[in-house]
């Protein structure tokens, strides 16, 4: 694998799964007052909920892959971020709205190096745009009707317009991850728990 995929494959990564893996397969007890069961439920329960969630983000009007062609079409005006390098030093500065748009972006560890960005504009909070550093359109999150009341759900398309990974936000702290239309997992707060209620990543930036 070339350096540049390896590189997308960890933007992939970040953006859906918010970062830093620490992996373990140990068994997670759930104690004190928190609203997820996940660990309480029996394996005929969690199935029934992974398949209820995967109908509800899955509907007959998603779409699985788009025609390259028709992707780029759609969102010829997004291609290219034009004001990368205002949207670079405003990020670098610790902000992270301009006056059209709210921003996010992903640094490297020392957090000296911005190399994927975020893009939501304030008259269209339905899509988000993610941009390399030099403006590249990489990725795009789509948002359910909802949005942003819980819950609801995003799916995320590579330029290619083919699916990259779903997310299913149950609410602030506990969304439900999907790739390839298969469950991957489901984050509570800075957790991760598979299919079987077993702790498998936990990230530092909850």
């Amino acid at each position: 694998m070339s350096n540049m995929k390896k590189l997308f494959t960890v933007i992939f990564i970040l953006s859906i799964f918010v970062n830093i893996p620490a992996l373990s397969e140990e068994n997670f007890i759930l104690q004190g007052k928190v609203n997820f069961d996940w660990a309480e439920k029996s394996q005929f329960e969690r199935d029934l909920q992974i398949e209820e969630i995967k109908n509800t983000i899955y509907k007959d009007e998603f779409v699985k892959k788009y025609p390259k062609k028709a992707f780029k079409s759609d969102y010829a005006d997004f291609l290219k971020d034009k004001n990368y390098k205002s949207n670079y030093f405003t990020l670098k500065s610790g902000k992270n709205e301009t006056k059209d748009a709210n921003l996010s972006g992903f640094f490297s560890k020392n957090e000296k190096i911005l190399f994927i960005y975020g893009i939501q504009y304030k008259n269209n909070i339905y899509t988000k745009y993610y941009y390399d550093a030099m403006g590249n359109l990489r990725y795009i999150d789509t948002f359910s009707s909802n949005y942003p009341n819980y819950p609801y759900f995003t799916h995320q398309y590579r330029i290619d317009g083919s699916l990259a990974g779903s997310v299913y936000f149950k609410d602030k702290d506990t969304q439900y991850i999907f790739k390839n239309e298969k469950f991957s997992g489901v984050w509570f707060k800075n957790t991760m728990f598979n299919r079987k209620a077993k702790k498998i990543m936990t990230r530092s930036n909850y």
